[in-house]
């Protein structure tokens, strides 16, 4: 059957309620694609393990801009054609090949998210919005999550009120355009709290769910697959800094439910397996994980480099050099310190563990740029080289699914998508 293009995320979506009020307790993994590692090792997995993929991709990591984005330098088509790439190459595109699920999905796709349109006046940012949306539904994207919780410039005036109606034009707007390309139904993923820090009370949920509704009712609107919640979770360093809400997490999805919506967690990195393997129990729909696993690839790459210096006395590729510069060059790190680091280019620069973390943090944002890239190639050739690791791609390629099953099995998603084919005949 090879890939299953007669289940949208709805149908995905839906299908997994299915199983759930059965007996089967899931919770969907949205996976960002923050390197080709992770947008192979995935697909490889999803193959030997039988579960369903979902990529969730932000407007910073595959961007329809000239260049872009910072992953690949992928646009939403350049993208989708990746993706494709990978699935033919494992024999994804014969007959005979088993089912199987994947979904490619928007994530954050709202006004002033991406990092360089923070400053841009209201009309700007929403025209570049728009922009987003109509690449990714030429591209063939089936999830959009419209995220209108960022926050704005002081000269933006920014309401929930307000946020609702940006939010209900703007799937509105992609509907339209949707038909009018005629592309098959798109799923949304709708929100009005900002996806990290405290939750919410259950009031305020509810209200905002029927709020939001209401309006894409009034309009005559397909509506939305997902909502976000806040569980507690946040994301600074190399740790989930918010203090999982174990009362949010389990009240939240149940309220979701009653609209007949599933229940989506952003921001899952780095929590602990007892607490991940609560998500299915507590009906959490489905959570987004990103930045651990690439903090397990930057890791893996060090480490190699470690490998060479040990074996023969030297890095001569400079591996961790590179990267560090790069990274204070680059990459956007201040968004990732705690609050109580401040650190400058300066100050880091004087501060060996910290400007370590700091890299390992943020190296997904400079894997492709060239030098960088160089290097990589280079500690890959001279590994080879000198004999020292016959394979230094699967190595690091074991590190990153390492992270992704820990993921896989406290959501019980071995051997789901055989699950819903059999559910779906």
């Amino acid at each position: 059957m090879s890939l299953r293009n007669d289940i949208s995320l709805t149908g995905l979506v839906r299908a997994i309620q299915r199983l759930v009020e059965e007996g089967d307790r899931i919770t969907q993994l949205g996976i960002c694609p923050m390197s080709e590692e992770l947008i192979r090792a995935p697909i490889e997995l999803a193959l030997e393990y039988d579960f369903p993929v979902l990529f969730v991709a932000s407007r910073n990591q595959v961007s329809e801009d000239e260049g872009g984005g910072y992953v690949m330098r992928l646009t939403p088509e350049s993208f989708i054609q990746k993706i494709l790439e990978v699935e033919n190459s494992l024999g994804l595109d014969s007959e005979s090949s088993p089912d199987y699920l994947r979904c490619v999905g928007v994530d954050h796709c709202g006004p002033w998210y991406k990092e360089r349109e923070r400053k841009l006046a209201e009309e700007d940012a929403i025209e570049s919005v728009k922009h987003t949306l109509v690449a990714c539904l030429k591209a063939g994207y089936s999830g959009f999550h419209i995220d209108c919780s960022f926050k704005p410039p002081l000269s933006v005036e920014m309401n929930e009120e307000k946020m609702i109606k940006l939010t209900v034009d703007l799937i509105e707007f992609t509907e339209r355009k949707r038909v009018s390309l005629g592309k098959h139904a798109v799923s949304y993923e709708i929100g009005t709290e900002e996806t990290a820090g405290k939750s919410i009370s259950v009031e305020h949920f509810s209200l905002s769910i029927k709020s939001v509704l209401s309006e894409i009712k009034k309009r005559k609107l397909s509506e939305p697959v997902f909502v976000v919640g806040r569980t507690g979770a946040e994301v600074n360093m190399l740790e989930n800094v918010g203090g999982f809400d174990y009362t949010a997490a389990s009240s939240l999805p149940e309220v979701a439910r009653k609209f007949h919506l599933g229940f989506k967690e952003h921001n899952a990195d780095y929590l602990s397996n007892p607490i991940l393997s609560l998500h299915p129990h507590y009906g959490i729909t489905a959570a987004n994980v990103g930045p651990s696993f690439a903090a397990e690839q930057t890791r893996a790459l060090l480490t190699l480099a470690e490998i060479k210096q040990r074996k023969i006395g030297k890095d001569s590729s400079n591996l961790y050099q590179v990267m560090s510069e790069a990274v204070l060059e680059k990459a956007p790190f201040h968004k990732w310190l705690r609050k109580e680091d401040g650190w400058t280019v300066d100050e880091l620069q004087e501060k060996s563990a910290e400007l370590r973390a700091v890299t390992v943090v943020c190296g997904h944002y400079i894997y492709y740029d060239e030098k960088v890239r160089e290097t990589i190639d280079r500690l890959y050739n001279n590994l080879k080289k000198n004999e020292l690791l016959e394979n230094p791609e699967a190595y690091v390629m074991k590190a990153v699914k390492k992270a992704i099953m820990r993921y896989v099995d406290a959501f019980n998603l071995r051997r789901i998508t055989s699950k819903i084919s059999e559910a779906t005949k």
